[in-house]
């Protein structure tokens, strides 16, 4: 008997000897199979679970010498199951994290042909479990276009977010049926992908194929979109921003910014670098069309947020400029000449050269053009953009730019000389809102302005191990000026009238040096960022002026010569903490120190002759006291302020991966503590004066997006208080300007403001044939500071002091609509219309009256522009009308109602010729813009006018488009000019500068480049 137990405890422990020794490798496996597996290698343990719920989680491990319950343990180990042990029972449950029997997860695809990659259209879609039966069936399609192309077939279907497998089918006649498998295997997720390839189903022979190949304009990569630049023809000459203005769903203003479906670029890259400063002409002016292989548009981390390794600052929307590869070594450039009638003349250079790790730049300019707009772009040429002077330029630059493998070290050094000539003729009329008296006044004069100016920057940026940046930059300037000018002022009659003539110069220099920086702390996007800076400036200025005045009590020659002297220094200290206290939840508290000491030195003289202070001698004898001073300002401002701020995401593509971050709501409170103090010496005056100031501003917004984020909507506001100027609150008198006295107001109160915007988007029509966005706002001041008048009727004299209002407001309301009005985009139309009323206030009085009276006025503006352009191939036309109507109602009882209206209507046309068969050179383009531009209303009535502004060129491309010859005429007709026209409480203001003189203008263009040759 004893025999027979230990033989039996012989046979068990070899055979758990057997079990433990035995090994098992998995190698990404389902645990429903490991477990399996487990279970069929041993019999000592009966292991039970449920096959469907584990198989989408997977396991990797090697088991050796574990028995059955170990080796369950061991491969449960961090899966969302438990394990438990009855006996020889091992029972594994499924326990996910988070109930999601409500969740549905996203699938998301595509569909294109295998072979020649195109969308594929009208393709049925249905998502089937793995035994085959349906889930979602005959899923819609979603076409998406861009410049007249089909860029893609997106499907998209809710499905539940429990873990399993599905199978995708698709089908399309003449091609073979498609079944995928499609895994979930984390119920958090929002989407899974499916991109799917179909084949033909069968090949036919042909006797003979034409095959024409048509490269797609635009396209999407992630969330980058991509313009290949090389499917877009343009004519020979043409620059970067030209073919900026041929994007499908981008526009660009007159200031130069350009917009993506609406939403602004912030930077202009080339090669995913920011160039020249983040100066946008400069590249775009200079840089030829033919370099660009593709254009991006995406949301780019800054530079901060890479090194440390999340998004800790708001992504930048950016355009990247990709050159052709044979452009990315070697330099290319530019030169043109040009010379007109009227003395217009134009020499400009341009060259872009690259190296290993390095990319230099050099470029100079010498004009008096003062023209960048371009011919055949109707709506530029409004009064309003006109130049307002003659303006020579004579310019250079230099930019070198360096960084290390993986741009762990760059270097940025950039040189910039600049000499300018300006002329400025204006002629204005001023009418002034009095109760009983309107005096209206004109003024006619010429100022000639020239100034020379240097600037030297170096940055030094690292980011690794942490993210650090240095700069020091240093600016001097020298300007010099005369001026003359003649002003008369009236009533009933004539009230006064002054004759001025002048001269100036000064001297302008600073110099400064800052640091940024920003580690990573503690836990998980944890960081803290810094900031300081120093700089110094020193600005010395000099004025001589003659004053001939005559009024009804007397006739006065005065002669002024001003020495004025300001020298600051001023430093900023900034430190922040930032947390990620969940997903796109951000705290950031933040700590800011200013620091300023400034001295400034203003003195008048009265000499008996037009001079300059360094001209004149024994200056203390010709002193004016009473308008001479010497001022010692300090301050110190700190600030506290802590932010909340929540992103997330939007999609553009109902529910696709296309889209983009948007603030989902963000509170902000600052609480800025200043003290300030004012050495002040006037005369007799010798004063300290100071003052301590403890705010509270709150700033917050909210976003959010329904209908499957194809709405957007955005609503902010703010409380924001500021402090009065301290050298208002000064008691003094200025009377240096005969006719214009200004006083200072000892209780005078800071600005309190509060204001409100919404926003709307109909962001997924952007893929469709139309979009629609739009804004408002409302402003309310609590409290202001605006410069009460008072006029004199005898003298002509007016005070100005500055004095508080309360209850200026104002409202706008924005609407922006795109259609497209063909299936295939030829045709598109263009609304932009916007309303503004202004309830504006301010101090008036005539003299002899006890106090001022509050002046309001209501400005109603409306306006609506509007375009309907059809472009294909080579050919482009816009026809363009534009409106705008001011209506302005004061509340004193002699005020007369104001309208003025301002419309435009217009054509303009762009094409170009095919090239001629056998010749390699381009085609011949022709550009012309014609529009009438028409002011009714006006005060004066030489601006009650309708002006027909013509422009038209002819450009040919020759020597295989290196060489481009173009003709130009400006403002043929003699027509324009530059006018501004305002309306607030205390007056209509109408101004007019004289414009460039029209002119016809030959431009020679030469376009070269020099490549290494390609190593064999």
């Amino acid at each position: 008997m004893m025999k027979r137990i230990v033989l039996y405890v012989i046979i068990c422990m070899i055979a758990g000897v057997q079990l433990s020794a035995q090994d098992l490798t998995f190698k990404d496996e389902s645990l429903a199979d490991v477990l399996a597996a487990i279970r069929d290698s041993q019999t000592e343990y009966t292991i039970h679970f449920i096959h469907n719920d584990l198989e989408h989680l997977r396991v990797t491990a090697h088991i050796k010498g574990k028995d059955a319950q170990k080796a369950v343990e061991r491969v449960c180990k961090g899966q969302p199951v438990k394990v438990k042990t009855k006996g020889k029972n091992i029972f594994v449950q499924y326990k996910p994290e988070k109930d999601f029997s409500d969740k549905t997860i996203q699938i998301a695809g595509s569909v294109r042909d295998a072979f020649l990659k195109i969308p594929l259209k009208d393709v049925k879609v249905t998502v089937h479990r793995m035994d085959s039966t349906v889930v979602v069936d005959s899923i819609e399609n979603i076409d998406i276009y861009g410049a007249n192309k089909l860029m893609g077939v997106m499907f998209y279907a809710n499905v539940k977010a429990n873990p399993r497998e599905y199978l995708v089918h698709a089908q399309l006649d003449g091609y073979d049926d498609v079944w995928q498998k499609v895994t979930i295997t984390n119920p958090k997720e929002e989407r899974v992908g499916a991109e799917i390839e179909m084949r033909r189903s069968r090949a036919r022979t042909m006797k003979e194929v034409t095959v024409t190949a048509t490269r797609i304009k635009m396209y999407y990569r992630g969330d980058t979109l991509i313009y290949d630049a090389t499917a877009f023809k343009m004519p020979d000459g043409s620059m970067l921003d030209d073919l900026i203005r041929q994007l499908p769903d981008v526009t660009m203003n007159d200031d130069g910014e350009i917009f993506v479906k609406g939403r602004k670029v912030d930077e202009l890259l080339l090669g995913s670098r920011s160039f020249f400063g983040g100066n946008k002409r400069v590249l775009m002016e200079n840089l030829p069309y033919y370099t660009v292989k593709f254009l991006k548009a995406y949301e780019k981390q800054t530079d901060k947020s890479v090194a440390l390794g999340y998004d800790v600052e708001p992504r930048q929307f950016v355009m990247d400029v990709i050159l052709k590869d044979e452009y990315k070594q070697g330099y290319i450039g530019n030169v043109e000449a040009a010379g007109g009638t009227e003395d217009r003349w134009l020499v400009r250079a341009f060259l872009l050269g690259y190296a290993d790790n390095l990319r230099f730049t050099l470029l100079g300019n010498v004009n008096n053009v003062n023209e960048s707009r371009h011919i055949g772009e109707a709506g530029h040429w409004t009064p309003e953009q006109a130049p307002r002077s003659m303006l020579t330029t004579r310019s250079a630059g230099a930019e070198i730019d360096y960084h290390t493998d993986e741009d762990k070290l760059q270097e940025t050094f950039r040189a910039e000389f600049t000499s300018t000539t300006d002329e400025q003729t204006m002629r204005q009329r001023y009418e002034q809102f009095l109760e009983g008296c309107k005096p209206t006044s004109l003024t006619e004069s010429f100022n000639r302005k020239g100034n020379r100016k240097l600037k030297l920057s170096n940055t030094l940026a690292m980011h690794k191990p942490l993210w650090l940046s240095l700069s020091a930059n240093f600016d001097y300037a020298h300007r010099d000026g005369s001026f003359h000018s003649a002003f008369d002022q009236w009533n009933d009659s004539l009230t006064a009238s002054q004759r001025l003539e002048g001269m100036s110069e000064g001297t302008d220099w600073n110099v400064g040096a800052s640091i940024y920086g920003a580690i990573n702390i503690g836990g998980k996007k944890q960081h803290i960022s810094f900031f300081a800076t120093l700089r110094h400036d020193d600005d010395q200025s000099a004025q001589g002026s003659r004053y001939a005045t005559q009024s009804l009590r007397q006739t006065n020659l005065q002669h002024n010569t001003n020495d004025i002297s300001n020298q600051s220094t001023s430093g900023r200290a900034q430190l922040s903490y930032n947390k990620d206290l969940s997903d796109k939840l951000t705290l950031k508290i933040e700590e800011v120190l200013n620091l300023t000491n400034q001295r400034t030195h203003d003195y008048l003289y009265h000499p008996d002759t037009l001079a300059l202070a360094s001209q004149l001698d024994a200056l203390a004898a010709i002193t004016d006291p009473s308008n001479s001073y010497d001022a010692h300002h300090r301050e110190t401002a700190n600030t506290l302020a802590v932010q909340l701020h929540k992103s997330a995401f939007r999609s553009l593509i109902d529910g696709g991966p296309v889209g983009s971050s948007y603030d989902k709501y963000s509170v902000r409170l600052e609480m800025p503590v200043r003290h300030e103090s004012l050495n002040y010496q006037r005369g007799s005056l010798d004063t300290l004066a100071w003052q301590n100031n403890i705010f509270l501003n709150l700033s917050g917004g909210y976003g959010f997006t329904f209908d499957r984020d194809r709405n957007f909507i955005r609503i902010s506001a703010h409380h924001s208080r500021y402090a009065a100027e301290l050298m208002d609150r000064i008691t003094y008198r200025d009377d240096s300007q005969p006719l214009v006295v200004k006083l200072g107001n000892p209780d005078l109160n800071g600005k309190v403001e509060s204001g409100v915007g919404v926003s709307y988007d109909y962001g997924f029509a952007n893929f469709h044939r139309h979009a629609l966005n739009a804004s408002g706002g409302f402003s309310y001041l609590h409290r202001d500071v605006a410069q009460s008048v008072s006029y004199n009727p005898a003298s002509g004299v007016y005070t100005y002091q500055p004095m508080n209002i309360s209850g200026a407001y104002n409202a706008n309301v924005r609407l922006g609509f795109d259609q497209a009005i063909d299936e295939k985009r030829y045709w598109k139309w263009h609304t932009d219309a916007d309303t503004r009323f202004d309830h504006a206030k301010d101090h008036a009085m005539l003299a002899g009256m006890t106090e001022s009276r509050e002046n309001t006025v209501n400005t109603l503006t409306l306006h609506d522009g509007t375009y309907v352009q059809y472009h294909r191939d080579q050919l482009d036309l816009r026809a363009t009308g534009d409106i705008s109507w001011r209506h302005s109602e004061g509340r004193m009882y002699d005020f007369s109602t104001l309208n003025a209206i301002d419309f435009r209507y217009g054509l303009s046309a762009k094409y170009t010729t095919p090239a001629l068969a056998g010749k390699k050179v381009g085609g011949m383009t022709l550009a012309a813009d014609a529009t009438m531009y028409s002011r009714r209303g006006y005060g004066s009535a030489a601006l009650n006018s309708d002006d027909f502004v013509l422009n038209a060129s002819l450009s040919q491309p020759f020597m295989n488009g290196k060489l481009i010859l173009r003709l130009e005429g400006f403002d043929i007709l003699h027509q324009l000019s530059a006018t501004n026209y305002v309306v607030n409480a205390q007056g209509r203001t109408e101004t007019y500068y004289r414009s460039l003189p029209h002119y016809l203008m030959l431009h020679a263009v030469w376009h070269f480049n020099k490549n290494p040759k390609k190593k064999k």
